[in-house]
């Protein structure tokens, strides 16, 4: 794991402290409650395309984005990763166990970006939500909303057409990560036509083609090495 270096003048809890301000689960903590509930809290660090956990060795605890992109990636039986979902700052991953309630299905996080994460252990996060009930309720819906919107886009994967698939990604990302601008929406993220087949689950050649013909269609641009969304209404008739 890459080590950061901490800013001159600060102490190492006041800037953790200072970002954990950054995440809104943690807004309508006092000043001494922030102070109580970093103890809690760890603060780590990873340099681009840096491997967080392994599926198989992930160890139970609740991660969060401070700063970055994270990928969450799941190897299917056959050998082909699925990249499951893009965690943007201020969202959420990780799993929580308690006595025999342990997941049967794990994943595996990489960095996309140089990032920075909270992370809170199984303990630490257990203990945490007893001295501090709703932080502990905010962070299981926020853990609960990431899982439900995983199953959605398995079930896509599984179900829904390529075109429907990719579309619905794009949508997404332009409502995450989109800029608005002179009628477009840029989105300006460092993923490449792979990235992109491994969260819809089809293939590089199947994913350059349908982007290809989006792109003689005048629906999205690809030539500025990231993705602009020429026509949104285009891509949103293609989503059941």
């Amino acid at each position: 794991m890459a080590q950061g270096t901490f800013s001159e003048g600060k102490a190492p809890e006041d800037i953790k402290i200072d970002l954990i301000k950054k995440i809104p689960l943690f807004e309508d903590l006092s000043p001494e409650e922030l102070k109580e509930v970093a103890k809690y809290i760890q603060v780590r660090k990873y340099g681009k395309n840096e491997y967080i956990f392994f599926e198989e060795e992930a160890e139970p605890g609740i991660y969060i984005l401070v700063e970055g992109l994270v990928k969450l990636i799941k190897e299917t039986t056959d050998g082909r990763n699925i990249i499951v979902r893009l965690v943007f700052p201020g969202e959420v991953f990780g799993w929580i166990e308690w006595g025999k309630s342990v997941p049967k299905f794990k994943y595996t996080a990489m960095s996309v970006l140089p990032s920075t994460l909270l992370y809170i252990s199984n303990k630490d996060f257990i203990n945490l939500a007893i001295k501090y009930p709703a932080i502990g309720i905010k962070l299981t819906c926020e853990a609960t909303h990431n899982l439900l919107h995983t199953y959605e886009v398995l079930k896509s994967i599984a179900s829904g057409k390529v075109e429907e698939r990719i579309a619905r990604l794009l949508l997404e990302l332009a409502e995450k990560a989109g800029e608005k601008k002179d009628g477009k929406i840029i989105i300006r993220l460092p993923l490449t036509r792979q990235d992109i087949a491994e969260m819809t689950g089809t293939t590089v050649e199947t994913t350059i083609r349908v982007m290809s013909k989006w792109k003689k269609q005048g629906i999205i641009n690809t030539e500025r090495g990231y993705i602009e969304i020429l026509n949104k209404d285009a891509l949103e008739s293609l989503v059941v």
